[in-house]
Parts: C-alpha cells; sequence; structure tokens
C-alpha cells in the first residue's frame, strides 16, 4: 500500500513538473519572438517647380536723340595757300572762313582771322581755321556743299596778292570722336583757284558740290 501511494505521489508531482517547464518555456518563446516592424508607407517626391523666367528687358534711352546713333561734326578744317609771283606783304590782313552753302549766315562758325604776316613769293601757308560757334553737321554740308571765302585787306591801296591754289583739309567725327568711315580725314584741291587780289577785287570763293567734289573758284568785288 505504502508503495502504490508512493508511486501515485510521484506519478503527480512528474506531470506537474512537466507542465511548468512546457509553461515556462512557452512565455520564453513569447518574450523572444520579434515585435513585427511597421514600414512606413513610400511617399512620391514632391516636385517643386522651376522659378519664373526674369521679364524681358528693353533698352530705352533718355532724351530725344540715340546715343547709339554716330551724328558727325566738321570737328577740324585746314587751309593751305600756295602764293604765286606776287607775294601778300605785312601787314595787309587775311580772312578766312567756311561755311556750307545752304547755311550762309553761318559764316563766323569756322574761321581764322588773324593772318597779318607775310605770305612770300612761291611759298605755301597753311593754318587752321577757329570754331567759334556750334559745330556744322556733316548732313547739312552733303545737302549743298560748302564754300570757302578768302577776303584779302591789302595794307596800301596798290598791293596784290597772287594765289596759286587753294586746298581744304575737313576732319569729321561722330559724338564719341571716332572718325567717319569714308569721309573721316577728306582733302578737297581747288586747283581753279587761281589770280590776283588787290583793293578792287579782294574776295575768293572756292566751291564745292553735296559730295566735296571741287567746282569753281571765284575772285569778285562782292562779299
Amino acid at each position: 500500500m505504502k508503495k502504490l501511494l508512493f508511486l501515485s505521489t510521484l506519478i503527480v508531482f512528474t506531470i506537474m513538473a512537466v507542465q511548468a517547464q512546457i509553461k515556462t518555456k512557452t512565455e520564453k518563446t513569447r518574450l523572444q519572438a520579434p515585435s513585427k516592424i511597421i514600414e512606413p508607407v513610400p511617399t512620391e517626391p514632391k516636385i517643386v517647380p522651376p522659378p519664373p523666367p526674369p521679364p524681358a528687358t528693353t533698352n530705352k534711352t533718355s532724351g530725344t536723340a540715340n546715343t547709339s546713333t554716330p551724328v558727325y561734326i566738321l570737328s577740324s578744317a585746314r587751309v593751305s595757300i600756295r602764293t604765286g609771283s606776287d607775294n601778300k606783304e605785312f601787314p595787309s590782313a587775311v580772312w578766312v572762313a567756311l561755311a556750307a552753302k545752304s547755311a550762309p549766315a553761318e559764316w563766323r562758325t569756322y574761321v581764322q582771322q588773324n593772318l597779318g604776316n607775310e605770305m612770300r613769293i612761291n611759298s605755301e601757308t597753311e593754318f587752321g581755321l577757329g570754331l567759334e560757334a556750334q559745330p556744322i553737321s556733316l548732313e547739312t554740308f552733303q545737302k549743298s556743299g560748302l564754300v570757302l571765302r578768302i577776303q584779302y585787306n591789302p595794307n596800301i591801296i596798290f598791293d596784290a596778292w597772287k594765289i596759286e591754289s587753294v586746298s581744304l583739309t575737313l576732319e569729321f567725327k561722330d559724338q564719341n570722336g571716332n572718325l567717319h568711315p569714308s569721309l573721316g580725314r577728306k582733302t578737297i584741291v581747288f586747283s581753279n583757284a587761281y589770280g590776283f587780289l588787290n583793293n578792287d577785287f579782294r574776295y575768293m570763293k572756292c566751291f564745292t558740290d553735296e559730295s566735296f567734289s571741287p567746282l569753281t573758284a571765284v575772285i569778285s568785288k562782292e562779299y
């Protein structure tokens, strides 16, 4: 009887131990099981629109004239006179002026009036014309041509001065100081400017056409 009771007790303890081991193993398994990782839901990348293009710019000029358009003026004028067999004596005076034929009121724009020196026989005298007013544009000259006027005032009424030839050198520049591409420097030779100036016939006038080609050179009593 004691043996049977001992065996029954042993079986009961064995069953309880086995159950305890199973329970412990199950709990460990639960604890060791990895938790489920929640992946983030992918989203589409945000598209940033490009910046708008800058507004178109326009070139504006102040005032009435476009500074990029060249405006040519007569910036310099030089005269060369060749004296023949009769000199211009000192202190007989010579006055020289240049103007466009269409603008006779502008005689005093380009002028030389300080020629009291002697001009010897068979010599050449060169001088510049001073700018004493607003310069004249190339366009004005091209509309009508020009006239170069030489006035002789003898110191003694019997004096005479013989002119063999006259040449004129012009220089045209724009408002930026650039020479005109074809008329930057233009020399005009009046080969027909020939004859005597005296107390009666004091004036010699040399003319060109609109393209600065020399025309006539006349000696007269009238201004």
